[in-house]
C-alpha cells in the first residue's frame, strides 16, 4: 500500500504542470494543477489525505447519526462503520447503532457498497433534499463543495448546520481544472474555497496536504480563524518537536536541565 501511494505521488509530480484558468472560474493567484495524458482517477472518490483526519474526527465526535453529501463510491460509509461500529466490537449489521444516510445526485455511482454501509441514500440535489430530512449529529461534505458555485455551496452549508450539530468539510487548497467525467457533469470544478470563507462559524481548520478540512458548528464560541493549522499543530506534535529540538540545543551547549534533579 505504501509503495502504491509513493508511485501515485511520483506520477503526479512527473505529470503536473501549471496552466492558466479560464476567466469565468474564480481562483486566487496560486499554483493550478492539471495532468498530461490519461487521468488515472476513479469516479466518485475524494483525496486520500482526508481519510486519517476525518476518521479521527468521527471517533472524537462519536456521532449516533451521520448525513453525507455526495456519497460517490461510498468510502465514508465504510470508514464510519469501521471506526464507529467495528472499533466498538459491533461487526454484524444487526448490532450497528449509528444511522448513516447519504445524498447523491448521480445515481450511476450506485454500487454494492451503498447497500452494505448505508441505511438510506437519497438520490437528487442536496440543496433540495437536506431541508426535507431530520436531525443528524454529523454532516459530511468531503471534496464536494468545490463542484458547486460558491453562493449555492454556502446555502447548502448553512442548511447542513441547521440539520447537523457538526459539519466536517474538506476541499482542495488550490484550484485545478476538472470537467465532466464519465457522464457526470457535476464533476466539474467551479470554485475554490479559502479558510477565510469560514469566518463567522465556530470550529477549527486544518491543512491535510493537498486539501484542508473545516470542522464547524453553530456555537457562538471558538469562531474559526482564517488561518490554516498545520497537521502537526492539530495533533500537538509541532510543539513537542520544538521542545525536543530546544532541549537538544541546550544539551549541546551544556545548559540542558538535569531531569533527575
Amino acid at each position: 500500500m505504501l509503495e502504491e501511494w509513493k508511485n501515485v505521488n511520483r506520477y503526479k509530480a512527473a505529470n503536473a504542470y501549471q496552466t492558466p484558468v479560464s476567466s469565468d472560474v474564480e481562483y486566487p493567484p496560486r499554483v493550478v494543477r492539471t495532468w498530461r495524458g490519461k487521468q488515472e482517477q476513479n469516479v466518485g472518490v475524494s483525496d486520500a489525505s482526508n481519510v486519517p483526519f476525518v476518521a479521527t474526527e468521527l471517533q472524537r465526535l462519536k456521532p449516533q447519526s451521520i448525513l453525507e453529501i455526495g456519497v460517490g463510491f461510498g468510502k465514508w460509509g465504510v470508514i464510519a462503520r469501521e471506526y464507529l461500529e467495528a472499533w466498538e466490537g459491533r461487526f454484524r449489521r444487526e448490532e450497528w447503532k449509528v444511522r448513516i444516510e447519504g445524498i447523491e445526485i448521480f445515481e450511476d455511482y450506485r454500487n454494492p457498497v451503498w447497500d452494505a454501509a448505508y441505511d438510506q441514500i437519497h438520490i437528487g440535489d442536496a440543496t433540495q433534499i437536506v431541508n426535507t430530512l431530520g436531525r443528524f449529529d454529523v454532516g459530511l461534505i468531503c471534496d464536494v463543495i468545490e463542484h458547486i458555485d460558491k453562493p449555492t455551496g454556502r446555502d447548502l452549508l448553512n442548511q447542513l448546520l441547521v440539520h447537523c450539530q457538526t459539519v466536517i468539510l474538506t476541499t482542495p487548497l488550490s484550484f485545478w481544472p476538472q470537467g465532466e467525467e464519465h457522464g457526470n457533469a457535476r464533476q466539474k470544478h467551479v470554485c475554490l474555497w479559502r479558510p477565510e470563507d469560514f469566518r463567522g462559524y465556530s470550529g477549527h481548520i486544518v491543512e491535510l496536504g493537498s486539501t484542508f478540512a473545516a470542522v464547524i458548528g453553530t456555537s457562538s464560541a471558538n469562531h474559526v480563524q482564517p488561518r490554516l493549522q498545520k497537521r502537526l499543530d492539530h495533533i500537538g506534535a509541532r510543539l513537542l518537536l520544538r521542545a525536543l529540538m530546544r532541549r537538544m540545543l541546550l544539551k549541546m551547549v551544556g545548559r540542558a536541565p538535569n531531569p533527575w534533579t
